[in-house]
């Protein structure tokens, strides 16, 4: 979701305080919102409940790889294809 003036309308961009604090800012109005929560890094709880398909690992050689697709480009690019090797013990992540 992208955070809007709620006077102007404009986009509001991420500014460090004075204060040492991140806050919302808008580059027109003098309006401003301190971000009170940030956003953890999913990483782990991504790869929970995904597919596995036969794909070798690069770095391991095992035969198989937990995936998720993701539309990290625009709508007309194809979806970017996220593999984590099936390995515990070796658990690398790579992408197609």
């Amino acid at each position: 979701m992208m955070p809007f003036c709620s006077v102007c309308g404009n986009l509001l961009f991420v500014q460090e305080a004075e204060t040492g604090k991140i806050r919302l800012v808008c580059r027109i109005c003098p309006l401003f919102r301190n971000i009170t929560k940030t956003l953890v890094n999913r990483g782990e709880e991504a790869w929970k409940n995904v597919d596995s398909t036969e794909e070798t690992c690069p770095k391991c050689s095992h035969p198989r790889a937990y995936f998720m697709q993701l539309q990290t480009r625009s709508a007309d690019e194809p979806m970017t294809t996220f593999y984590r090797c099936c390995n515990h013990q070796c658990s690398h992540n790579w992408r197609e």
